[in-house]
């Protein structure tokens, strides 16, 4: 099954804060550069909402795709603590193409200490609201939502790459020359 990414684009809210000093922007969790740039929180309940770059900046047409089949937040994450772990609730919002909310649920990841980066990854959501599926279009309007939890005054969490990860159906291509071969 193929996929493709959608990448932090826009600050809805910005609670954490920069790894280059003050608030965290979207441009600090947009790559995968570990610790040289990134986002982080000591704070429990500061949240981090991002808008995404839609589908054709990914290079993906609405002609390339059947279906899609599931939406899941990825992020590179790493915990400065020695020895105590923390966590980070992730969500999928924004406006669907119908103009109703993508509201799908929530996950909580636990995030190890240690201050090693790893990938962490929400459920793969296959509806958009809970019940309709995803189509194309509620991609142009997704939104991710991160709040830091566990609150702890020794170390950061930290960000360092925030992703959608979006697997699709392939759509068929056109195959003109089975017609023009048999008919002409």
């Amino acid at each position: 099954m193929p996929t493709f990414i959608l990448i932090p684009n826009g600050d809805i809210i910005q609670q954490w804060d920069s790894s280059g000093g003050g608030a965290s922007s979207y441009t600090d969790v947009d790559n995968d550069n570990g610790d040289t740039e990134y986002a982080y929180s000591r704070t429990n309940n500061e949240r981090m909402i991002v808008d995404m770059t839609t589908p054709l900046g990914a290079g993906i047409t609405p002609s390339d795709v059947d279906t899609i089949d599931s939406v899941t937040i990825k992020i590179s994450a790493a915990y400065t603590h020695a020895s105590l772990n923390t966590g980070v609730t992730v969500q999928q919002g924004g406006l669907a193409a119908d103009s109703s909310s993508i509201s799908n649920g929530s996950d909580t990841i636990a995030v190890a200490s240690g201050g090693s980066y790893a990938t962490y990854s929400g459920a793969a959501e296959t509806t958009s609201d809970g019940s309709d599926a995803w189509v194309y279009g509620d991609l142009t309007g997704l939104q991710l939502s991160l709040t830091k939890f566990r609150s702890s005054r020794f170390g950061e969490l930290r960000i360092s790459y925030l992703y959608a990860e979006v697997a699709y159906t392939a759509a068929a291509a056109e195959d003109n020359a089975t017609f023009f071969g048999a008919n002409f």
